[in-house]
């Protein structure tokens, strides 16, 4: 590659917050001088190849890869290689609590030696300070990147007919998304539960509201799926809540929306609620993290100050 800065992290498919960041920060790049190496083409030992080969360059990772965080450290060491860490998440301070002291000390070393680490929110600041590094050398930037409106026509032909005719249908709308279902401190990380339940309890005002969840890949937790279902039908939502399953980009659905919810009880930053309020569609939180400006924060795990919330915007619509 003649490039001589490299961001390598995934790139779709599958959809994920950092792999549409990447793909739209590509898709808006003109600088012959930067590139980037999709990191689901490559396997570990061709990442190492990539890395230790190209000690000319500047090398922008992304990924939460502890073991390849840890790779580019060693190619600063034999190679002189520049890096750069991103994190687009809690996962890189995850990733030090929750290891050996030798994986430790490592991922330490590697943070150190990088020229700087970049992250999404403040809320990720405070860790890199206890850990010693110095505040010049951490950048807070959020991952939001404008969509690529030419994209429409082409994310709507991923849509099944059956939610166009359940968004016709709605005078309400709300939408939600996950990537997968997964648990955080044994909680439902992305708040499919509270999604469920607020549904129910805002039915009883709005008898034609509509809740969309996008759930990206639903082969994860299908267990949980599948009690989440029999939820909906036992409080009566089998036409009032529907999922979208599947790689489909979401942001079309939001200029159609009275409301995006991000009820997740830990989070980087929220993309999707950027997303929300570029097209002008409100957006409701929880108050985990710092939110993108205008964003409405409600109490975490609180179901009550969601739904309260959620009211206040509906009913001034």
């Amino acid at each position: 590659m003649n490039s001589n800065i490299l961001h390598i992290g995934p790139m779709p498919p599958p959809l994920g917050g950092i792999s549409v960041y990447l793909y739209r920060l590509s898709r808006s790049n003109n600088d012959s001088s930067i590139g980037f190496v999709n990191e689901n083409n490559i396997n570990r030992i061709d990442f190492i190849k990539l890395i230790f080969l190209n000690s000319d360059k500047t090398f922008i990772y992304h990924s939460p890869s502890m073991v390849k965080r840890i790779a580019l450290l060693f190619s600063k060491i034999f190679r002189g290689n520049k890096y750069i860490i991103v994190s687009h998440g809690e996962g890189l301070q995850n990733s030090y609590k929750n290891s050996n002291f030798i994986m430790k000390f490592l991922l330490k070393n590697a943070i150190f030696k990088s020229e700087y680490i970049q992250v999404v929110g403040p809320h990720l600041v405070k860790f890199l300070l206890d850990l010693g590094l110095q505040n010049d050398k951490i950048i807070v930037k959020n991952a939001f990147l404008p969509p690529i409106l030419c994209d429409e026509e082409s994310i709507l032909k991923t849509y099944p007919q059956e939610i166009f005719d359940f968004i016709s249908k709605k005078d309400k709308l709300l939408v939600a998304n996950a990537s997968s279902l997964v648990f955080y401190k044994n909680t439902d990380l992305y708040g499919l539960d509270m999604c469920i339940e607020l549904t129910a309890k805002l039915k009883n005002v709005y008898p034609n509201l509509g809740f969309i969840f996008a759930l990206a890949n639903e082969k994860v937790n299908t267990e949980y799926i599948d009690k989440m279902r029999l939820r909906i039908k036992e409080l009566n939502l089998e036409e009032n809540f529907y999922f979208l399953t599947g790689q489909k980009e979401l942001w079309p659905i939001f200029k159609k929306a009275s409301l995006m919810i991000r009820p997740t009880n830990a989070d980087g930053y929220g993309v999707s609620i950027a997303e929300a309020l570029y097209f002008g569609c409100p957006a409701i939180a929880s108050d985990v993290c710092d939110r993108p400006e205008g964003t409405i924060l409600f109490k975490n795990r609180n179901l009550d100050d969601l739904c309260d919330k959620t009211k206040r915007v509906l009913d001034a619509m």
